[in-house]
C-alpha cells in the first residue's frame, strides 16, 4: 500500500510541475518562467534562466527578490557594490527561444534600479535587453542591443521593441544585460510574443 501511494504522490508531483509549466506560456508569452518566480530547484534563482552574472561573486549578490515585484511572484535582484571582472565583461540573464525566420516579435521586461553607475571611464552602456541570433548553421551572432541602456535611479519601467526576425534564423537569445557598473537592478516580467 505504501509503495503505491509513493508511486501516485510522484504522479500528482509531475502533474503539479507540468500544469505550473504549462502557466509560463500564459498570454502566448514564449519566454519559459518569463515572471522569473519558479524555482524547483530551491537554489534561490529563477528556473529555466542562464545567469553569466560575471562580477556577481561576494560582496555582489543575485538572487530572488520577495519584497520587490510587479506581481505576486519574486522578481530577479543583482547587488553589484564591487567590480573586479577580467575585461571589464558586463552580465546577463538569458533564454533561448526558438522563433521563426520572417515574424515579427514584441519583447519587454520590466526594470527597476538604485544607483546604477558605468564603471569609470566607460561613456555609454547601462540596463537593457540585448539579444544573440542563432543561424541554421548552428552559430551565434555578435550581441545587439535591442533597448536603450539606462543608469541612475528609477522606479519600475517597463522597457518594449520589437524586432523581426531575418532569414536563415532558428532561436533567439534573449538577454536582461547590464555594461559593467554597480548598484542595483530588479528584473520581473519577461515577455516575448507574436505580433500579429
Amino acid at each position: 500500500m505504501l509503495l503505491i501511494l509513493k508511486k501516485y504522490h510522484k504522479i500528482l508531483i509531475l502533474l503539479s510541475m507540468l500544469a505550473i509549466s504549462s502557466l509560463a506560456w500564459n498570454d502566448n508569452n514564449m519566454v519559459v518562467n518569463g515572471d522569473l518566480g519558479m524555482d524547483w530547484d530551491k537554489n534561490g534563482l529563477p528556473d529555466y534562466w542562464s545567469i553569466n552574472w560575471f562580477f556577481a561573486e561576494k560582496p555582489n549578490q543575485v538572487y530572488m527578490d520577495k519584497d520587490e515585484k510587479i506581481d505576486g511572484n519574486p522578481s530577479l535582484k543583482v547587488v553589484v557594490s564591487t567590480l573586479d571582472v577580467p575585461n571589464n565583461f558586463a552580465g546577463r540573464i538569458y533564454q533561448d527561444i526558438p522563433v521563426e525566420s520572417g515574424k515579427t516579435y514584441q519583447v519587454s521586461v520590466w526594470v527597476k534600479a538604485k544607483d546604477w553607475q558605468l564603471l569609470k571611464g566607460q561613456e555609454t552602456g547601462g540596463v537593457n535587453l540585448s539579444y544573440w541570433l542563432q543561424g541554421t548553421n548552428k552559430q551565434w551572432s555578435s550581441r545587439q542591443d535591442l533597448t536603450k541602456p539606462l543608469t541612475g535611479t528609477f522606479n519600475w519601467r517597463e522597457l518594449k521593441e520589437t524586432i523581426t526576425i531575418p532569414a536563415k534564423t532558428q532561436a533567439f537569445r534573449l538577454a536582461l544585460f547590464a555594461y559593467p557598473g554597480t548598484g542595483t537592478i530588479w528584473f520581473d516580467n519577461v515577455k516575448m510574443v507574436e505580433v500579429k
